[in-house]
């Protein structure tokens, strides 16, 4: 299984070109994208799904589908076995994970063989604990059970003045902090920083540096 993390970005104005470009070393023109809408809003699904389909041309994919809500949990897995990649909208990570569990898709995606891509909420999921930072949208930061396909949290859309939630939080986790543009690469045991990303653990923050793999 291959993850990508993405901290969020806008593709239309190139802001992942770099990230995709590490992505298109891991796909084929034959893959088939599944986008998995379900962190989304319906009213904002369209934007999603044409800023996925920007994304994924850019790098000559253009089999893509979404989930439709209307199928039944066994009819959405079998479409999840027939992609190569699955693509996770940003949004509400709870409304994600929710309708996950309602739908029985929680095995399907953990025993994926494929590629998995999360942006800004979609990323969040990955983690076995979804660190949900507070905001206009969250009065209290907290954290809800991820799918557990990795053992650390991240925070997306990072920017400097939440590390004073990020420092203590690290004391007893690690956390991964993605900024917009940024994206973390999973391959087994290789992981890749696309951009700067910063570690934070036991109290202190690391930048990962920008392009770099361990």
């Amino acid at each position: 299984m291959k993850v990508c993390l993405i901290g969020g970005g806008n593709p239309s104005a190139g802001e992942l070109d770099d990230v995709m470009d590490a992505v298109s070393r891991y796909t084929d023109a034959s893959n088939k994208v599944l986008i998995i809408p379900f962190a989304t809003e319906e009213s904002k699904r369209d934007k999603w799904v044409q800023s996925a389909k920007i994304m994924f041309a850019d790098i000559g994919l253009v089999q893509i589908s979404l989930l439709d809500d209307s199928l039944t949990s066994i009819e959405m897995q079998q479409k999840i076995e027939t992609c190569e990649i699955l693509y996770f909208t940003g949004g509400r990570p709870e409304l994600l994970m929710n309708r996950l569990i309602e739908k029985n898709l929680l095995q399907a995606i953990q025993g994926f063989s494929g590629m998995m891509i999360g942006v800004s909420a979609g990323a969040l999921i990955f983690c076995k604990d979804c660190l949900i930072t507070k905001d206009d949208d969250y009065p209290e930061t907290h954290f809800i059970k991820g799918l557990g396909i990795l053992d650390y949290s991240v925070e997306v859309h990072y920017g400097a003045t939440i590390d004073e939630e990020l420092i203590p939080l690290s004391q007893n986790r690690d956390i991964y902090a993605i900024p917009n543009g940024s994206a973390i690469l999973c391959d087994g045991n290789i992981t890749e920083y696309i951009h700067d990303v910063y570690h934070f653990k036991d109290g202190n923050k690391q930048l990962m540096g920008s392009n770099s793999a361990i």
